[in-house]
């Protein structure tokens, strides 16, 4: 994952400011609890900030309020849907907001998209690249809903039940949604290879 010695400190000591809270075993608790789901989950909300469009420059910023959105509400959370749907939720708000305040300013040159699993590679060559590009092309012709749908089942493998979840969606809406956004970006890739 691309995030910096720079990130993890930043984070923590935006953490440290929110105030313990607690008394120090439960605060013991709730850090640990805390710590174990940025480990598991820090790559993954990485991915979706980026499918969703933050630009490069503003990554490390919104992984910060993600994280620090996390850490106040964690606690809260009471499982009645999978973490990782709880994560992508404030994940779409954190993205929604950057987008709103960098409309103001041109976009970026994009990073590499990544799928569930990989680690960002900035040397991933001129074949990535063009890859990335066409991802990023064909997200960016999308309403918000169909990037999220988009985001999860095709780029992250989930499934549509959890896709569902994460969107609000009924099932069968995600599948149906799922086979046009197939055919929508097999047009958008041939078209794209009759233009080189």
């Amino acid at each position: 994952m691309a995030l910096g010695v720079d990130t993890h400190q930043r984070l923590a000591r935006a953490l440290s400011s929110t105030g313990p809270g607690a008394p120090a075993p439960v605060q013991a608790i709730l850090t640990r609890r805390f710590e174990e789901i940025y480990a598991e989950h820090a790559p993954f909300t990485w991915r979706t900030l980026r499918h969703l469009g933050i630009a490069p420059d503003a990554i490390e910023d919104a992984m910060q309020e993600l994280w620090v959105v996390v850490h106040r509400r964690h606690t809260q959370f009471e499982g009645r849907s999978d973490l990782r749907t709880w994560l992508f939720g404030i994940a779409v708000n954190v993205a929604r907001n950057h987008r709103r305040s960098a409309r103001r300013h041109p976009a970026p040159e994009p990073l590499p998209l990544t799928l569930a699993g990989e680690i960002p590679d900035p040397s991933g060559g001129e074949e990535r690249a063009q890859a990335t590009a066409l991802v990023q092309g064909f997200l960016g012709t999308l309403d918000e809903q169909r990037q999220q749908v988009f985001v999860c089942t095709l780029l992250e493998g989930w499934s549509a039940l959890e896709t569902a979840q994460a969107t609000g969606l009924d099932e069968s809406t995600v599948q149906n949604r799922v086979r046009a956004l197939r055919r929508a970006f097999k047009t958008w890739i041939e078209r794209h290879r009759r233009k080189t």
